[in-house]
């Protein structure tokens, strides 16, 4: 079923031959630079054995979650285990698309909105899962608003049975992209955290509309958490070794775009 379902994908979607050739070339590019980027760096991972322990429980059947402001490190972390991620339509998505490929993942094709191949890139990302592989969503994505997750994630994990493994991640010194997302760009030889949640969400796969609209809050406030914390935790390491002790205030304050 996967295999036709990938053939299907291609169907999708026709770039030109000239695109093809471009995003192919740039991609390689982008993926060396971010391979010299990310080996300066010195990083520090809290919570990887609870990936690694809900991975082997479900027999390979999990799910990440994250905010699109992560999506360099993201796709660099979670590189070359046959993951799968879905990609836009867009021209950008044809970029994106070939920079994905080079770190080992399959990339279901589809947008929001009608005749936009949405719920088939849905299917396929479903079918990959079900067969055993991890899959991550950016779940604000494509195009926000930022910080508030889409239903995609929490409909994946009703279908799959798949928990959900909240993960963020912050860069002492870093660059942000003037994108509605404010992409988090790490400079050479930066402090980067990246951390996983330690409650992972489960969604039963009888929720109601209701429930899921719940869960989908739960899984934002979540990442909310780790956002902030992962953002605080460069001036409180000293007091909490573990960024996922950081105090958060009840109602958890938005991202600081003044840092860098």
């Amino acid at each position: 079923m996967l295999k036709e379902s990938r053939n299907s994908s291609k169907q999708l979607v026709e770039p030109s031959r000239s695109l093809k050739v471009m995003a192919y070339l740039g991609s390689f590019l982008v993926w060396l630079m971010m391979q010299l980027l990310f080996l300066t760096c010195r990083k520090r991972v809290f919570g990887q054995e609870v990936w690694h322990k809900l991975s082997r429980q479900h027999h390979g059947k999990i799910l990440g979650a994250g905010w699109h402001r992560g999506i360099i490190y993201i796709c660099f972390h979670f590189r070359n285990i046959n993951g799968t991620i879905m990609s836009s339509r867009s021209r950008d998505g044809e970029w994106m698309t070939q920079v994905l490929h080079r770190f080992g993942y399959f990339t279901p094709r589809g947008s929001s909105g009608q005749n936009k191949g949405g719920h088939q890139a849905l299917d396929e990302f479903v079918n990959h899962v079900i067969e055993g592989w991890p899959g991550g969503i950016a779940v604000d994505a494509p195009k926000g608003p930022a910080y508030v997750s889409k239903h995609g994630v929490i409909v994946a994990a009703a279908r799959t049975g798949a928990p959900i493994c909240p993960f963020g991640w912050y860069a002492e010194s870093n660059k942000r992209i003037n994108s509605w997302d404010r992409t988090i760009v790490p400079k050479p030889f930066s402090k980067l955290v990246a951390v996983f949640s330690r409650e992972p969400i489960y969604v039963p796969p009888d929720a109601t509309r209701e429930q899921l609209e719940e869960y989908r809050q739960l899984l934002d406030l979540h990442l909310l958490r780790l956002m902030y914390q992962t953002d605080h935790w460069f001036e409180l390491q000293d007091k909490y070794p573990d960024p996922r002790d950081i105090p958060v205030p009840d109602t958890v304050p938005g991202p600081d775009f003044s840092q860098t």
